[in-house]
């Protein structure tokens, strides 16, 4: 079981409009193997974690068993906030649902299909070429893998709409 240490604290801010905000049905979201919390505030679910670091086994906290559909997208955001600073990870969109990956090795593919069907791999090379190759797979037959591609830099569109194969992000820079 792999434990939080004794000081931790999720810094995580609760903005006013959620420190008295309670779901009528709640998330239910794995501490340890022995408990899965109703999570219906999540400045409750912020003082449970400070109070009870111990009791965190990060093997397998922050896996979401329920959702509750009233759940507001902030709600969302800082409870995917919570889960992720708990688990030394980062959020990007964080109002969306969450899913949280570690790779187990230093070369590892991960192949995603959307809820539309859609097949994206990713190909995570940090022992040879310190990079992420991201390729959207065609499904339709045609031998053309082709998709766009946007780049972007805090609000401006260096690269703008972009036909290519394959993409990739480079870990070394």
């Amino acid at each position: 079981m792999k434990n939080l240490s004794k000081d931790f604290k999720v810094l995580t801010d609760i903005p006013k409009e959620l420190q008295h905000y309670h779901l009528p049905s709640g998330y239910y979201v794995v501490i340890n193997r022995h408990y899965t919390a109703t999570v219906r505030s999540v400045y409750d679910l912020k003082d449970y974690i400070n109070n009870n670091v111990e009791q965190i086994d990060l093997d397998v906290f922050g896996q979401i068993k329920n959702e509750d559909s009233e759940a507001s997208e902030a709600f969302v955001g800082v409870l995917n906030r919570i889960l992720a600073e708990v688990m030394d990870y980062k959020t990007f969109n964080d109002g969306f649902r969450h899913q949280f990956i570690e790779c187990q090795s230093d070369l590892e593919t991960i192949s995603i299909r959307t809820k539309g069907g859609k097949c994206i791999t990713l190909s995570v090379m940090e022992r040879y070429a310190q990079c992420v190759d991201i390729k959207l797979h065609n499904r339709k037959g045609k031998d053309d893998d082709r998709f766009q591609i946007i780049g972007f830099d805090y609000g401006q569109t260096p690269v703008p709409h972009t036909d290519v194969t394959l993409t990739t992000i480079l870990l070394n820079k």
